[in-house]
This record gives structure tokens, C-alpha cells and sequence, in this order.
């Protein structure tokens, strides 16, 4: 099954991913993607830094699939992952899970919303990013948490709505709601 974590910037996705991978052994896929590696990144595991060029062949060839264009940047997964039976739990840009949905059968799906836009914005500010990059992420914060809650089929494409507090009670939760949707493959 693929877990899918999706929502705004700045509310955790990548630290979620990490409590799944650490705490439930779920493997995180990696995402091919044409952005430069940030500090910090590791290639291979946080992402699959390629050239546009490599990104095409790749995508011709079939190699990945739910591709995406996101601030300027080319975004794909390895097909491979994507159609394995094993769990494995993914990032996903919101937007995408209408072509997910089409082109992958066995996922569970979470939105993540803030239940304090406030620390969102502040988590957005902490990862030190171009001022231009974050100035147009902060914009989107505002933006996605109006086209989600105004957007009902957006909503119903999401197995689950997950409101994140930024305690351990919000790991605990999300990991025991996992834990029960992949009983058979997950034990603690």
C-alpha cells in the first residue's frame, strides 16, 4: 500500500515521513525531481536529483509516473515504487491526488492541516529558503488551506484528514492510524 501525505507547507510532511520510516519501518519512495539538492538533502534518499533532460527520458520510458510541475521544477515517482504491494509511505503535492488515484490502485491517503496556521508558517520560515521562494510559499499556506476547505471533491479524494498540533500526541496519533490501516505488514 502507499501512504500517501499530503497538505501545506510547513506542516510536516517530511517529519511524519520520517516518524513512519523510524517508528513503523515503513520505507519512504523517493521522488525523482529536476530541483537543485538543498543543504542537507541526501541523494537517493530524500530525492532523485536529475537533469530535465533525464527527467524526460525517464518519464518516456515509463520509468516514472504521477509527474508534475511544481515552483518552476519537474516532479515524478519511480513507477517501481509506485506499483509495489509492499507499504511504503510518499509525499504528495495535494493537487496530484486526482492523477494518483488514477494510476495507482492500493494507496491511503492523508491531508495534513495545521490546527495552528501560525507554526506552519513559522516551520516554512525555519527552513531558511530564498526570501523570493518563501514569500510565494507563505502566499500558498493561505491559498491551500482556502481551496481545501472550499473544495469538496478535493476533500473526498483524501482517506483521511489529520490535524496536526505539533505534539507527540499528533505522532502518536497519525502513527496508530497507520499502524491499523496496514495491520497486517506493521507491527510496533
Amino acid at each position: 500500500m502507499v501512504i500517501t501525505l499530503s497538505g501545506i507547507t510547513g506542516v510536516g510532511k517530511s517529519f511524519f515521513k520520517k516518524q513512519i520510516q523510524e517508528k513503523l519501518g515503513i520505507p519512504a519512495q523517493v521522488i525523482v525531481t529536476t530541483r537543485e539538492k538543498r543543504a542537507g538533502e541526501v541523494e537517493g534518499i530524500d530525492k532523485k536529483f536529475v537533469s530535465n533532460e533525464e527527467f524526460e527520458s525517464m518519464k518516456e520510458s515509463n520509468e516514472i509516473i504521477v509527474t508534475f510541475e511544481m515552483l518552476g521544477y519537474k516532479y515524478g515517482y519511480p513507477r517501481i515504487q509506485m506499483e509495489s504491494e509492499e507499504n511504503s509511505v510518499v509525499e504528495l503535492h495535494y493537487p496530484i491526488i486526482y492523477q494518483l488515484k488514477k494510476e495507482v490502485r492500493n494507496t491511503f491517503s492523508i491531508y495534513m492541516i495545521p490546527k495552528d496556521v501560525e507554526i506552519a508558517k513559522q516551520k516554512l520560515k525555519e527552513r531558511n529558503l530564498p526570501k523570493n521562494i518563501e514569500k510565494n510559499r507563505l502566499k500558498e499556506i493561505e491559498e491551500h488551506i482556502k481551496n481545501f476547505k472550499s473544495n469538496t471533491d478535493l476533500r473526498n479524494q483524501f482517506d483521511y484528514i489529520f490535524y496536526n498540533d505539533y505534539t507527540e500526541k499528533s505522532v502518536d496519533e497519525i502513527l496508530e492510524v497507520i499502524k491499523n490501516k496496514c495491520i497486517e505488514k506493521v507491527t510496533i
